[in-house]
């Protein structure tokens, strides 16, 4: 079966099922890492699947898959994407593959790959499908694991609360209902779960954090129940949200405003996180004596700026959170819960207390234009070669224009179909202005895009 480029993407593979990937397509994928493993001196690999209906299948092809070529596989089964990256820490050679659609609908699926303690891009494994296997000498070995009870009581013994936090958890019926409910109960908190069911048909809403509508449920369960805060996970829990007691939604890059300066507060170090990133963020992270360093959008530029840099924290506006300080460095939704769990137990105040001492942002969310994956660059290349708009312009990931009262972003997504934008000015008419100029750019520069915002 002949496999659609298209579905390799620069930080992981992800396509929808069963059109673009399905059994016999993992079977090929499967023959590419174990190039890469044994190119690498791997021998061993985990691998994991989320909750999604096609997934069990796509496991099992996977697994049987590297085992004839060679490689041993440890299952650890039905997990979330930071456990599978838990255990590939624990493993010897320090590689996983995690099938997962991520916070996409129902109808994807994918894979998130690291070997060798590095990522590996969809790119990477798509130039190794059409190379020869090696032979192999013997079939490779399948054993099962379940590593939940190792991960929970590392968390544990990681995180200290000293008081009864009351949370309120949506799982968005992805894989973090396999293990948030049980953590966040271990480490001491009274916990309200909210669609904690596995269920690929994700019946309640989409499982993503990311867009304040998929939070409805959550803001209103807070207020209802009188919660301290409200965690939200997307589909595989990798990412994490973030309300308030009060309701109110804490946008990631000020979830990473409180953890810099709770970090930086006893330690020095650098700080990443990504062009879509408030620049206030920065301004936090030099005023507490740390290192801002901006990075592109995606797992795969952080994870490798990560290696690069060894800072103490990293974080997207996606909600991506990754930890140096005390745990292993790979986005975790699960520990960056317990880690602003701690900061309120530890200070003793509402989280909307510690949120209200940050500077006001006039910002908007992520914004998204729909396009197509075949344009989406193109259109990024024309604008960032044509925009006329005058200020400081920052082309690591897109474009980003820093105005003397504010800026904005426009890119391309490197998961789905969509143009990506994000806008923040001084004060509202600030933000409105220069939200206006940049449309209005991006109209005269492309007249052919729908610039319908969702």
């Amino acid at each position: 079966m002949e496999i659609a480029k298209s579905i390799f993407r620069e930080y992981d593979i992800r396509g929808i099922y069963p059109e673009e990937i399905n059994e016999d397509v993992i079977e090929q994928i499967a023959k590419a890492i174990s190039i890469k493993c044994l190119k690498n001196n791997v021998s061993e690999i985990c691998i994991g699947r989320d909750g999604r209906l096609s997934g069990e299948n796509l496991l099992n092809s996977l697994s049987d898959s590297l085992s004839k070529c060679g490689i041993n596989v440890v299952n650890i089964g039905l997990v979330s994407t930071p456990l599978l990256y838990f255990a590939a820490k624990k493993n010897k050679y320090k590689s996983g593959v995690m099938i997962t659609g991520s916070h996409n609908p129902k109808n994807y699926n994918g894979v998130k790959l690291i070997i060798n303690d590095s990522p590996v891009s969809g790119n990477e494994i798509f130039k190794l499908i059409d190379e020869d296997k090696p032979c192999v000498k013997q079939t490779g070995k399948i054993i099962y694991k379940d590593i939940k009870k190792e991960y929970i009581q590392e968390v544990r013994e990681n995180i200290n609360i000293n008081n009864k936090i009351k949370i309120v958890i949506d799982c968005g019926n992805g894989a973090a209902g396999c293990i948030a409910p049980d953590l966040f109960k271990t480490i001491g908190c009274e916990v309200i779960e909210l669609f904690s069911e596995i269920d690929g048909n994700f019946p309640n809403h989409h499982p993503d954090p990311g867009k304040i509508e998929n939070l409805n449920d959550l803001i209103s369960k807070v207020k209802e129940s009188n919660a301290d805060l409200g965690i939200a996970f997307d589909g595989d829990g990798d990412r994490v949200g973030l309300v308030t007691d009060k309701g109110k939604v804490i946008f990631p890059d000020k979830i990473m405003m409180i953890l810099s300066r709770d970090i930086l507060s006893s330690k020095k170090g650098s700080i990443i996180f990504d062009v879509k990133c408030s620049n206030t963020l920065t301004d936090i992270i030099s005023s507490y004596g740390g290192e801002p360093i901006m990075s592109p959008t995606g797992h795969f530029h952080i994870k490798n700026a990560i290696k690069k840099h060894k800072p103490l924290l990293a974080g997207e506006m996606s909600g991506h959170i990754f930890f140096n300080d005390k745990w292993y460095g790979f986005d975790d939704g699960h520990y960056s819960g317990a880690r602003i769990i701690e900061i309120v137990s530890k200070e003793n105040r509402k989280i909307s207390e510690i949120e209200n001492e940050l500077p006001l942002l006039y910002s908007t969310p992520e914004l998204n234009i729909d396009v197509t994956d075949e344009t989406k660059f193109k259109i990024i290349e024309d604008f960032s070669r044509e925009c006329s708009l005058k200020g400081e312009k920052i082309t690591i990931d897109g474009l980003r224009i820093n105005f003397e009262n504010g800026w904005g972003l426009l890119r391309a997504s490197n998961t789905t179909p969509k143009l990506v934008l994000r806008f923040e000015g001084d004060s509202l008419d600030d933000l409105n202005q220069i939200k206006s100029d940049f449309l209005n750019e991006l109209s005269r520069i492309c007249p052919n895009i729908d610039i319908n915002l969702v």
